[in-house]
């Protein structure tokens, strides 16, 4: 019958809602349809609190099918008696609120009108099974944007950075750092009214989203139920890398990373997405927040949100679908033939800008600074891979958005910069340099090569190619190469293969 609803609802338009409800009479339908003696497997929430009337011959313990944070607000509930035995085989952490497969015989409890499930086995589960058990709930691309485009009003980028941020990005196999799949978005801004308004907004978007993927320090809750007359400490049962974190009070909104302590681990590791505005008094381009955040925008007027009653119905439905996807892109390799295309245009990005800043956008490359080459283009990479989760597949068309998204974020900070922070971050990068305006050129075609390539180092011809490609005569390009290489720039740690000698 659920069946046939669920289409009908498909074919008017209607999105189903995922309900916690619907999980407890999905839940209790499987295990009323199951006979006494018959074997049975179920997932759920382990509860480590004996049931009422518990017998002494064995472990008695509890299983929810709904999430610690579900099962707090469901209206509608409902348990399952799980017997151990030393015959029992358990591989899982015996935590409660830990999400479990359990493997087992149905039978009857023998108080009340409780199933009790005699376990053979019990082993962790992964979070995200939660979620992609409805995976035929998740939304199309265009109801997932369009859920997000009527609740925030800013501008486009803006607003596509925010959705692409909630998807992660795959983590990328292959690259000198070992980042897991989180992503930054930030703003900046020096007057209180703008970051306020980013605030808000992000703070209402993670508001919508349950416990188990808030970035907390304290990973565990409390829960009575009033008909089993029980309480129980629920421990966070995500064992995934997908958790958000924003600024919790508005106090930590000028800090240098707006995050508490102990937090800051996770956003230099990529270990969860950070949405977070950042009231600055001055704009510097080697900001630390700005650094590591895949989109650093600079605001020039605030932005809202409308409180969305449909959003916050189908938060459910926004969850399958980013689990979906994060499972059908879970990782990228440097080597792929889609980020080979994304480096050569990457390279061809940042050779269009030197053409057009100069000396300025030199400046702003070197190492620890906003555009600091090798971690720009894996920043860039993130990007291409929460576009393409978005999306659905990653396809070169997605290339030219990331570069978009770079070049307007490129365009606001050469805008936004005070002359004075750049003309200082130009004389930091001139200690990188010879005076010789050719070298200079030839430098920095291999300081990009060197930042996107897998293993730091460059080979002779593909650095003598992207000489020719910029404009290098042919007996000049090797000539340089040789040059660069006797004045003590490069090096040759192995035959036919170039690294550069940076000054300290």
């Amino acid at each position: 019958m659920e069946d046939y609803v669920f289409k009908l609802l498909r074919f008017a338009g209607r999105r189903e809602k995922l309900t916690p409800a619907k999980r407890v009479r999905d839940f209790q339908s499987k295990i009323q349809n199951s006979k006494n003696g018959e074997p049975v497997e179920v997932q759920g929430f382990l509860l480590l609190r004996q049931p009422p009337y518990a017998p002494k011959d064995a472990l008695y313990y509890i299983l929810s099918p709904l999430s610690p944070s579900e099962l707090k607000k469901a209206g509608l509930r409902a348990y399952l008696i799980l017997r151990i035995t030393e015959n029992s085989k358990v591989n899982a952490r015996f935590r409660s609120g830990e999400y479990v497969k359990v493997s087992g015989i149905i039978d009857s409890y023998p108080y009340g009108n409780l199933r009790m499930i005699h376990v053979e086995s019990l082993e962790s589960a992964n979070y995200s099974d939660y979620w992609l058990e409805y995976e035929e709930m998740a939304l199309s691309k265009k109801e997932f944007e369009d859920l997000f485009m009527k609740t925030i009003y800013a501008n486009y980028d803006l607003e596509k950075a925010v959705i692409y941020s909630l998807f992660a990005s795959p983590i990328i196999v292959g690259t000198k750092k070992n980042w897991g799949e989180g992503v930054t978005f930030s703003v900046f801004k020096n007057e209180q009214k703008i970051i306020l308004s980013v605030w808000e907004t992000v703070r209402y978007l993670y508001s919508l989203f349950p416990m188990e993927l808030h970035l907390r320090k304290d990973n565990k809750d409390s829960f009575v139920d009033p008909e089993l007359d029980l309480d129980f400490v629920l421990f966070n049962p995500n064992n995934t890398n997908l958790k958000y974190y924003v600024p919790y009070n508005k106090k930590i909104l000028s800090k240098e990373i707006p995050a508490p302590n102990w937090a800051v681990e996770y956003f230099e590791n990529k270990n969860a997405v950070f949405l977070t505005p950042k009231r600055y008094s001055l704009l510097s381009p080697d900001d630390p927040l700005a650094y590591s955040s895949e989109t650093p925008f600079i605001l020039s007027e605030p932005i809202g949100y409308e409180r969305n009653k449909e959003l916050e119905e189908l938060i459910p439905n926004v969850i399958i679908t980013i689990f979906k996807e994060r499972e059908k892109i879970a990782s990228l390799s440097a080597g792929d033939e889609i980020m080979q295309k994304f480096r050569d245009r990457f390279e061809r990005w940042i050779m269009k800008n030197r053409h057009e800043y100069g000396e300025k956008f030199d400046a702003l490359m070197i190492k620890g600074m906003i555009f600091e080459t090798n971690t720009r283009y894996l920043l860039s990479a993130h990007i291409l891979g929460s576009i393409g989760r978005f999306k659905g597949k990653i396809d070169t068309g997605i290339i030219h958005d990331v570069l978009l998204i770079n070049q307007e974020i490129l365009d606001l900070w050469m805008n936004e910069l005070p002359e004075k922070v750049i003309l200082s971050a130009v004389e930091t990068y001139e200690r990188y340099i010879s005076g010789d305006k050719r070298a200079n050129t030839a430098l920095n075609i291999f300081m990009d090569l060197e930042a996107t390539s897998l293993d730091g180092t460059v080979s002779r011809e593909e650095f003598y190619t992207a000489l020719l490609e910029y404009g290098f005569k042919e007996a000049y390009a090797k000539e340089i190469i040789e040059r660069l290489i006797a004045e003590g720039h490069l090096y040759e740690p192995f035959f036919g293969k170039l690294k550069m000698i940076k000054p300290e």
